[in-house]
């Protein structure tokens, strides 16, 4: 049965995870560690365990994400050390071929026995682009090229025979890619930020992936509009997941002050300005309070959803996700093995007791 909010780690394939910070223990590119936490995950009953695509840092002193594993190969070994999560490779369709992903996507399906997810991207961040001898398409033709992407990736998946494939983008001749998926094929995730990128998700993705206004009534509409959209359009079924971070304590003011000491006093804030600008943020226009604020959640956890407080706080604002219609959430701490314990001893229980998650 479908836990009603569903949870997964996101980013411990990278340093320093999700959260900019210095302090001591912050995530390394580390396997034993990748492993642990991944084990920690399965055994919380974790559903998802989805990486952050990055080949070039955010710059800045420290140049956070600048020293991740490669996300395809990184699934692979997780795929081989766990049992039940399903496992994620994050993708992005500018720089990886798609027959090539196609091969290694079915290659993860069967080392994991059918558990293979891949979170695909259309492309945001430049800096990465020249290393592959490209630069981003203009955005709505990101997703015409994705739509080609998909398409012979899933021919891929599927078809016995070697075909040819014409498009804008691509031009194969005898294409043919076996073992196919364990299944029909592996799970597709995508983040749906825009009109065009939306109708990319509503078409392809089974996971949509979105950020959520803090208003109640607003993000209850937003995931509405989503689901409803793609029965309209397409005739499917799909969730819609987001991320958040936690920051946990035996009172609110412990843990505002570990938030502080780890995101303001330690916090990589040259890499979220950098980062901000290449969005398009000017994260250095002074006096801008909103600006600042993006900054701040930036380096606190990868602008995802602030959870933070005790252990009933933290509870609350799961509880709140799932009463806006969101499916699933992905999670990430500051200092992963300790937050990861105490979640699993404070935090878990709590949401059992609400419906959230089945009893163990």
């Amino acid at each position: 049965m479908t836990n009603r909010l569903q949870l997964g780690t996101f980013g411990t394939n990278l340093a320093p995870g999700i959260t900019f910070t210095t302090i001591p223990g912050a995530l390394t590119t580390d396997w034993s560690r990748a492993k642990d936490i991944a084990h920690k995950s399965e055994a919380m009953g974790f559903e998802a365990i989805v990486p952050i695509s990055r080949w070039k840092g955010y710059g800045g002193e420290h140049n956070p994400h600048s020293d991740a594993y490669d996300t395809l190969t990184w699934a692979a070994a997780v795929a081989a050390v766990t049992s039940s999560a399903r496992i994620y490779a994050t993708v992005s369709m500018p720089v990886v071929h798609p027959v090539m992903a196609a091969k290694q996507m079915a290659t993860i399906d069967h080392v994991s026995g059918g558990r293979a997810g891949i979170n695909v991207l259309a492309g945001w961040y430049r800096p990465e682009m020249p290393m592959f001898g490209a630069d981003l398409l203009p955005h709505d033709r990101r997703y015409d090229m994705a739509d080609e992407w998909i398409d012979i990736v899933t021919r891929c998946w599927s078809e016995d025979e070697e075909f040819d494939h014409e498009g804008e983008f691509f031009t194969l001749h005898g294409v043919y890619s076996m073992p196919h998926p364990l299944g029909a094929r592996p799970t597709i995730m995508n983040a749906a930020m825009s009109g065009r990128g939306l109708d990319f998700a509503l078409q392809n993705a089974d996971n949509i992936y979105v950020k959520l206004s803090d208003d109640r009534d607003e993000a209850t509409a937003h995931v509405r509009r989503i689901k409803d959209a793609a029965r309209e359009k397409y005739d499917r079924d799909i969730q819609v997941w987001t991320f958040g971070y936690v920051v946990d304590g035996p009172t609110e003011r412990d843990a505002r002050d570990f938030l502080h000491y780890y995101a303001q006093e330690n916090g990589m804030h040259d890499a979220a300005i950098n980062a901000l600008k290449i969005m398009g943020v000017e994260a250095e226009v002074a006096g801008d309070n909103s600006t600042a604020a993006r900054r701040f959640s930036w380096v606190a956890g990868d602008g995802g959803v602030p959870l933070i407080g005790t252990a009933a706080q933290v509870a609350d604002g799961l509880e709140w996700l799932a009463d806006v219609g969101i499916d699933g959430c992905l999670l990430g701490w500051p200092l992963w093995e300790e937050g990861m314990d105490r979640f699993a001893t404070d935090v878990i229980p709590l949401l059992e007791q609400r419906g959230l998650r089945a009893s163990g």
